[in-house]
């Protein structure tokens, strides 16, 4: 999934570089690619992490992702919070950038997986031996079964 993402989030944040360095010369340049920066951390991070873990329990996974994204959410709200109170970048250029980014990442993540095929839940196989018992939950004879 990473090799995925990775790609066309790379092209979108070079488009994105290209267009703050026009609009907004080396400061816009430097804040689209702190943009960029944030948004592969962000998101390559969880991958990595649950590449590594995916192999253990569930709960176990479980576990990590949901540790991995708490410790994520509050670096990133650090992140702002610093990048907030310097005047050399310009805001519109690394906000913009982020949102675009994260857009194309997320896209092409979903991508990736929904090609993957990989199956969410795998129902438990039937016995051969075994027949299908009709307990009558699915006839017709209870009030209002002939609609």
């Amino acid at each position: 999934m990473l090799r995925a993402a990775i790609l066309p989030a790379g092209v979108a944040g070079a488009v994105c570089a290209v267009v703050a360095t026009v609009t907004g010369g080396t400061a816009g340049l430097l804040a689209a690619l702190v943009g960029v920066l944030l948004v592969v951390l962000f998101f390559g991070s969880s991958l990595l992490v649950l590449e590594r873990t995916a192999r253990v329990s569930p709960p176990i996974v479980m576990l990590v992702a949901l540790g991995t994204y708490t410790l994520k959410v509050l670096l990133l709200a650090l992140a702002f919070l610093v990048l907030s109170r310097t005047t050399d970048l310009p805001g519109p250029a690394l906000g913009l950038t982020t949102i675009v980014v994260t857009t194309v990442w997320l896209a092409a993540e979903l991508r990736a997986f929904v090609r993957t095929r990989q199956p969410l839940y795998a129902a438990p196989a039937a016995d051969e031996g075994d027949e299908p018992v009709d307990d009558g939950s699915a006839s017709d004879d209870r009030p209002g079964g002939d609609r």
